[in-house]
């Protein structure tokens, strides 16, 4: 089969939704298929390993956000629009992004789901133009429902299968003034028909999801998130002592950093326990971080925190691997929960909050505890019970990289994938 994957890009960053589709990318490719990923808005980062096979960015964020801002530059010469796409000129780019907020792109988001209508109608017009050269794709692959305009597009001209994943967009969406919120989720509406299939990853967001698009629920398939569990397998204990407890995501106020800084003073200061804090990740929103620095600075706890910036993979495993427990503490309900399943995988327990996927996670591998969102008390007791209770904090990461091997590992989670696919392009093939 040949494949093209239209996935977003993340402007320099490791993104848990572009590890996820180069995994899948790669289990394609190992059997056999013909698979290119064209990235959208900004290049994708990879982590470590051999290179895969991807095509020039197109959608470039410079690109749409010019054109959003003054239409004609729609009509610049092609080179010139081609030569803001490098990826180089992008990641540069993007270091000096105004927003990424959603409450603040709500005209531009709108605008680009509007598709042949909106005023990115000319680079939208050069990714149909790639994609129907010979030869032309079997399936085209939506990674997230907000990159959907394409879908009509590609079922009238190329007469491709499309599968489209949902990744949360609708909560993406659901931060934007009216009236961009509601006309955004009138134009998913409009765009799920072109869509064969769908895919969740898990069941609750699937349901959620069909009511949304107003879809019916027999074209949501379910497919957890793919991890190369072997990449983090490791011999050693858990560390006990200092108790660490670890933060790795993108630091911005709906991940949560805060919460569980809150959570972290109590246990030092109100109940004089000794823990480490370490956080790794990007820092997507300065103002955020200063506070976030600031509270710790008043609590007198810079000597028992460390951040270590962005990390790449094997820093990662090193990261991971230091850690007594590892807390994701999302303000917004995560569709992935790969952070957790990667310390899982490691074999260091999680505290995450009782909702988004995280219901269906624990309850299929027991790797760690679950708490009321956004609740820093909540947090505290929890990490308390494991500093605690080592032996249960051991039980629990040993639990939860046994169960991450049988549940989400890569080749079994490329199989169903692959399955859903297959339905898709049989869907689409006409009787």
């Amino acid at each position: 089969m040949r494949i093209a994957y239209l996935t977003a890009g993340t402007a320099g960053m490791y993104c848990g939704a572009c590890s996820r589709d180069l995994t899948v990318i790669r289990g394609l490719l190992k059997r056999g298929h013909d698979v290119h990923a064209t990235p959208l808005y900004t290049p994708v980062k990879i982590e470590g390993r051999e290179p895969l096979p991807l095509t020039d960015v197109f959608l470039g964020g410079i690109n749409v956000y010019l054109q959003q801002q003054a239409p004609l530059f729609g009509q610049a010469p092609l080179l010139l629009r081609r030569l803001l796409d490098r990826p180089a000129l992008l990641n540069f780019a993007s270091r000096f992004a105004v927003s990424t907020r959603a409450a603040d792109l709500g005209p531009m988001t709108v605008s680009v789901l509007s598709g042949s209508e909106g005023k990115q109608r000319q680079e939208l017009r050069r990714l149909l133009d790639f994609l129907s050269r010979e030869p032309k794709p079997d399936l085209v692959v939506i990674t997230n429902s907000l990159l959907s305009a394409v879908a009509p597009e590609v079922k009238r001209e190329l007469g491709a299968a499309v599968v489209c994943g949902l990744q949360g967009e609708e909560d993406f969406l659901g931060q934007m003034p009216e009236p961009y919120r509601s006309q955004g989720q009138a134009l998913l509406r409009r765009h799920s028909a072109a869509v064969d299939l769908f895919i969740s990853p898990y069941a609750a967001h699937a349901e959620k999801m069909a009511a949304y698009l107003g879809v019916a629920p027999e074209r949501i398939r379910v497919v957890p998130t793919a991890l190369e569990v072997e990449r983090y397998r490791h011999q050693s204990a858990r560390v006990r002592e200092p108790f660490t407890v670890g933060y790795l995501g993108v630091i911005t106020p709906g991940k949560g950093l805060d919460l569980l800084v809150e959570a972290w003073i109590r246990l030092v200061r109100e109940q004089n326990r000794a823990v480490r804090l370490r956080v790794a990740g990007k820092v997507l929103d300065k103002a955020y971080w200063r506070a976030v620095r600031a509270r710790i600075r008043a609590a007198g706890l810079v000597a028992q925190k460390e951040y270590l910036g962005e990390v790449d993979f094997e820093r990662k495993r090193q990261f991971l691997r230091s850690l007594s427990v590892l807390c994701q503490p999302s303000r917004f309900p995560e569709a992935r929960g790969l952070v957790a399943m990667e310390a899982m995988a490691s074999g260091v327990p999680v505290v995450v909050p009782r909702r988004g996927v995280f219901p269906e996670m624990m309850g299929l591998t027991g790797g760690g505890l679950m708490v009321e969102p956004e609740n820093p008390s909540a947090l505290a007791e929890a990490l308390a019970r494991l500093q605690d209770n080592p032996e249960q904090a051991d039980r629990l990461g040993q639990q939860g990289a046994q169960a991450i091997a049988r549940h989400y590992a890569a080749d079994q989670v490329v199989e169903r994938t692959l399955a859903v696919f297959e339905e898709a392009v049989r869907l689409a093939r006409p009787t």
